[in-house]
C-alpha cells in the first residue's frame, strides 16, 4: 500500500493528526470523530434498510392477502404507473441503503481504503443513488401531468417501458464507467465513491440527475399544492380542493438532497469544509429510503394493494381500473363529495 500523507504533506499514521484526516488517492485514515460520523451514516442506512425491508414484507402481505380473499378478482399488484414507479424506487433506495451500511468496515478500522470491497460499495452507491433521483424525477413528472391534466393515469406499459429503460441506463452507465476507467471507485474521502479525477462522471451520473430531480420537485409539486388548495384553477369551470399531504415531497427531498450535494461539491473543489458538515449532510441523505417509506404509508396509502380486500370487494377491485381517484387521497371525498371521478383523475399522484 502506498505511503498514507497527512493533510500537512507528512507521513502519518492513525495516531497522528487526530484533528485532520489523512488521504491519497488511494487510502483515508480516519479520526475518531470522522470514524464516529461513519457509523451514524451506516445506522441511517440501517433503519432505511429496515424500513423498506418492512414495506417489502407487508407487499408481499398484501399479495397473498388478495390471493386468498380475491383468487378470481381483477386485480393486480401493479395496477397502476405509480405502483411501478414505487416499487422501483423503493428497489433502488434499498440498493443505496446496502451501499450505506458497508461504511460499517471503514468506521470500525478507522480507514478507508481501495480494493474489492471499496469498488463494491462505490458501484452499490452509484446504482442506489442515481436510479433514485432518476426514479424521484419520473414521480414528480408523472404526479404533475396525472394532477392537473390526468395524461398518464392509466399507461401501465409506458410505466413499465420508463422503468426498464431506466434501470438500463443505470446498468449501463455504471458498468461501462467501472471497466473503461481505471481507479474508478476511490476513497472520497470518507467512502468509497466515483474518484477525483472523474468529475464529469460524477455530474453526468449523480449530481445533475439530483439537481434536476430537486429542480422539478419545487416546480411541479409546487403548482399541485396550490391547486389542491383551490389557489389555481386548470380547467377555468370549478376550483377544487384537495388535501395538500403532497406538498411534503419537495420539502423532503430537498433536505435529502441539499445539505450533502453542496457540501461534497466543495469538498471536491478543494474547499474547507468540516466534516460534520459533509456527515450531516450523509446522513440525512442515508435516511432517504426510510423517509420515502414514510410519505409513501401518508400521501399514497392505497398502492401496492394496500387497500384490505374486504374494504373493495370483488366489483370495487374491478372498477378500480376505470376510476382511482381516491387511489392516493382517501381523504379527498370528505374534503369535496363532488369531485369528477373521470378515469384517471387524480389516480397516483
Amino acid at each position: 500500500m502506498s505511503a498514507l500523507y497527512c493533510v500537512n504533506g507528512t507521513v502519518c499514521d492513525a495516531q497522528q493528526d487526530e484533528q485532520s484526516f489523512a488521504i491519497d488517492t488511494n487510502s483515508t485514515i480516519l479520526t475518531n470523530g470522522q470514524s464516529i460520523g461513519l457509523a451514524l451514516t451506516a445506522e441511517a442506512s440501517f433503519l432505511s434498510f429496515g424500513a423498506l425491508t418492512v414495506i417489502f414484507i407487508l407487499i408481499a402481505r398484501n399479495l397473498l392477502r388478495y390471493r386468498r380473499s380475491l383468487p378470481n378478482g381483477d386485480w393486480k399488484l401493479l395496477r397502476t404507473p405509480a405502483d411501478i414507479y414505487m416499487l422501483s424506487l423503493f428497489s433502488y433506495d434499498l440498493v443505496q441503503a446496502v451501499g450505506g451500511i458497508l461504511n460499517v468496515r471503514w468506521a470500525d478500522d478507522g480507514i478507508v481504503t481501495m480494493g474489492s470491497y471499496c469498488t463494491a460499495q462505490g458501484i452499490m452507491k452509484q446504482m442506489g443513488e442515481l436510479g433514485v433521483a432518476l426514479l424521484t424525477l419520473i414521480l414528480t413528472i408523472h404526479t404533475f401531468t396525472t394532477a392537473l391534466w390526468s395524461v398518464g393515469a392509466e399507461a401501465r406499459s409506458f410505466a413499465f417501458g420508463v422503468v426498464t429503460f431506466t434501470c438500463l441506463f443505470v446498468v449501463l452507465w455504471v458498468g461501462i464507467s467501472n471497466g473503461v476507467h481505471k481507479d474508478f471507485e476511490t476513497p472520497t474521502p470518507f467512502w468509497c465513491w466515483i474518484g477525483p479525477k472523474y468529475n464529469g462522471e460524477r455530474l453526468a451520473g449523480e449530481y445533475v440527475w439530483m439537481w434536476i430531480a430537486l429542480f422539478a420537485s419545487v416546480v411541479m409539486y409546487v403548482p399541485v399544492h396550490f391547486w389542491m388548495k383551490g389557489h389555481l384553477s386548470v380547467d377555468g369551470e370549478k376550483w377544487y380542493k384537495f388535501p395538500h399531504k403532497i406538498s411534503s415531497y419537495p420539502l423532503a427531498y430537498s433536505v435529502m438532497v441539499i445539505p450533502l450535494s453542496v457540501s461534497r461539491w466543495l469538498l471536491f473543489n478543494h474547499k474547507n469544509v468540516p466534516s460534520a458538515t459533509t456527515f450531516f449532510g450523509i446522513i440525512m441523505f442515508h435516511l432517504s429510503g426510510a423517509t420515502n417509506v414514510l410519505l409513501f404509508l401518508i400521501v399514497r396509502p392505497r398502492l401496492l394493494l394496500f387497500t384490505p380486500p374486504d374494504e373493495l370487494g370483488e366489483s370495487s377491485v374491478e372498477l378500480a381500473h376505470t376510476s382511482t381517484s381516491s387511489a392516493i387521497f382517501p381523504d379527498m371525498i370528505e374534503h369535496d363529495q363532488s369531485l369528477p371521478t373521470r378515469p384517471g383523475f387524480m389516480d397516483d399522484v
